[in-house]
């Protein structure tokens, strides 16, 4: 039996060497990104709002932190605490949401009925509208809003359905795609926030089921791996510079241990995942 989650099936099919840094040596950068930390800032703000607790004390507790950070650091992430409380600032002032489901964690789910293949996770929102039912909502920081296509072929959205319908008993009409623009755009006429309505389609669910499953056995039995050498998956990389250096044959070494750290080794926010890449 194997049991996967989203993030590591998503960074398999996405680089083999990420994810052997990822999950087989459970490396992580010691400076998360700007994106990422923006990301997990309003992750964070987010949860608390659903819950109903008072996410500006959420967010005094990030700056707190922030603000603990080396002064180099805080440069680097600019004006992040700013920035995060203006976004969920509109946020609160623009969606009034009925939340069934927040941070719903899941463990044991079988992807098919015979399948050896588990699935555990973490559900961002389930909410229900009145007037188009129930929906699984996933949220998204990013620079900019993915087109209908990237949406289609999520395998996000197949692995998550199922699992949602299950817990509740109930069909569930579709994906909420819950878009936050991270870069606040100089136009004011841009917006800051916007919302996509993926219907379920059973068909795409069925395929990509079948292959998150092909993909999770690959996962779990290869030992060999490989660099994917994309220009935007290195791009993006938190492991570029190790990679990079161990394919030059480098000081690896010195890289990892300045870089990168065990993850667990402290205590951090949640990195979140749901952080779109920039073409």
């Amino acid at each position: 039996m194997y049991e996967v989650s989203f993030s590591e099936l998503k960074t398999w099919r996405t680089c083999r060497q990420m994810y052997h840094y990822k999950y087989r040596e459970n490396l992580e950068p010691r400076l998360k990104s700007p994106a990422l930390k923006q990301g997990a800032w309003m992750h964070s703000l987010l949860e608390a709002y659903y819950k109903g607790e008072d996410w500006r004390e959420t967010h005094r507790s990030l700056v707190k932190q922030f603000n603990e950070l080396l002064e180099e650091e805080k440069e680097y992430y600019g004006d992040l605490p700013g920035e995060c409380e203006y976004l969920m600032s509109l946020y609160e002032e623009t969606y009034h949401d009925k939340p069934i489901l927040v941070e719903h964690e899941f463990e044991k789910f079988p992807i098919s009925p015979s399948s050896k293949v588990l699935l555990k996770g973490r559900i961002d929102l389930v909410i229900e509208d009145p007037k188009r039912g129930i929906w699984l909502v996933e949220h998204k920081t990013a620079s900019r809003i993915p087109n209908e296509d990237e949406r289609l072929v999520n395998p996000q959205v197949a692995l998550y359905i199922p699992v949602v319908e299950r817990i509740l008993g109930t069909k569930i009409q579709g994906v909420l795609w819950n878009y936050i623009r991270t870069k606040i755009p100089k136009r004011k006429e841009s917006k800051l926030l916007e919302r996509r309505y993926l219907p379920a389609n059973e068909k795409i669910i069925s395929q990509l089921l079948r292959e998150v499953r092909i993909a999770a056995i690959e996962a779990k039995k290869l030992t060999n791996v490989y660099r994917s050498l994309h220009p935007l998956v290195c791009r993006t990389c938190g492991f570029k510079s190790l990679c990079t250096a161990e394919l030059m044959g480098l000081d690896a070494n010195f890289v990892r241990r300045a870089e990168y750290k065990v993850r667990g080794e402290d205590i951090e926010e949640n990195e979140n995942e749901n952080v779109e890449l920039e073409d």
